[in-house]
């Protein structure tokens, strides 16, 4: 049989009633450009465009069987169509996924590192009052960790309001001299990560 002279309805019949993979090479061979041609200028890709097309194909030839197409050019290019709004669709599902894991991780590393970060500041003051005198370093922990005022640091202690005071200036320089170098390195450390 020639099946270059053969209709589109007759090859539908040989390929659904007869299985005749000759009438569908012929299907093939008449329309695959036509359909890639579709596919190519709507999504601009040709890998994705064979895909589509391919797909199209196979599917044409796995539901013979079960296809119901009367006019084989107009369903093609219908199907075509539909495959590319299905692609475009999933792309969008791709898309926001793949963002809400970029949001996910950026809030995960970010998290990750302020309590670092803060873990860091936190050892860093420990380390930094525990280079202070003894009584300084008292007035501090009641100042700053405690919350308490001169007054109640004063009668505490049992030492004077201008003591208190002396000592918390004195401490707050010293804590401001030794955490120099680390709070630059946690600035420049929080700006590198928010690029």
């Amino acid at each position: 049989m020639n099946y270059t002279l053969t209709s589109d309805e007759q090859l539908i019949v040989l390929m659904k009633q007869e299985e005749d993979e000759l009438a569908f090479r012929e299907v093939y061979r008449r329309y695959w450009r036509e359909v890639f041609m579709v596919a190519y200028r709507k999504i601009k890709s040709r890998e994705v465009a064979e895909e589509l097309t391919q797909n199209l194909f196979l599917s044409l030839w796995e539901k013979r069987k079960e296809s119901t197409i009367l006019n084989l050019q107009p369903w093609l290019f219908g199907a075509i169509k539909y495959s590319i709004i299905n692609y475009y669709k999933s792309q969008i599902v791709h898309e926001k996924y793949i963002k809400h894991l970029h949001v996910t991780a950026q809030a995960s590393v970010s998290s990750t590192e302020q309590m670092t970060m803060q873990a860091d500041l936190s050892d860093a003051i420990d380390k930094g009052v525990s280079l202070l005198p003894q009584k300084t370093q008292q007035v501090f922990k009641l100042s700053r960790f405690e919350n308490r005022s001169v007054k109640e640091i004063s009668r505490d202690l049992n030492i004077s309001e201008k003591a208190v005071e002396y000592h918390i200036t004195q401490s707050l320089k010293w804590m401001k001299v030794y955490l120099k170098d680390y709070l630059i390195t946690m600035i420049l450390t929080t700006q590198f990560l928010s690029l």
